[in-house]
C-alpha cells in the first residue's frame, strides 16, 4: 500500500473514525446520459473482510471491473470507494449513497 500526504481534513475523518467504514455500500453516479457505479462487496457478509471495490458502466455493457481488494485490513474497502467517488464527484459526475 503506497503512502501519500493527506489533506489536513483527512486526517480529522481518520483521527476520529469517520471513514473507517463508510455508511453506504454502493453509490450512483450521472453526467448526461451515463450511469457509473461503485459498489463495497462483502462475500462473508455480515464479516467485513475480504472486501472488493467495483467500479461498473451499466450504460454501455461493459463488466464491472474490482478497483481494490483487500483480505487482511479492515477499513481498506469503505475509504477507497469514498475517494473514487469524491473523485468521480470533481469530474462532474453528480453521485449519491444507494440504500442496500
Amino acid at each position: 500500500m503506497r503512502h501519500r500526504n493527506l489533506q489536513p481534513w483527512m486526517c480529522l475523518i481518520l483521527l476520529f473514525g469517520i471513514v473507517s467504514e463508510s455508511p453506504a455500500s454502493s453509490w450512483t453516479c450521472q453526467k448526461t446520459d451515463l450511469t457509473r457505479q461503485v459498489t463495497i462487496f462483502y462475500p462473508n457478509a455480515p464479516d467485513r473482510l475480504p472486501c472488493e471495490v467495483y467500479y461498473s458502466k451499466p450504460d454501455e455493457n461493459a463488466l464491472p471491473r474490482a478497483l481494490w481488494q483487500a483480505e487482511n485490513q479492515e477499513g481498506y474497502c469503505g475509504p477507497k470507494a469514498v475517494e473514487f467517488v469524491d473523485k468521480l464527484r470533481s469530474l462532474g459526475w453528480q453521485c449519491s449513497s444507494d440504500a442496500l
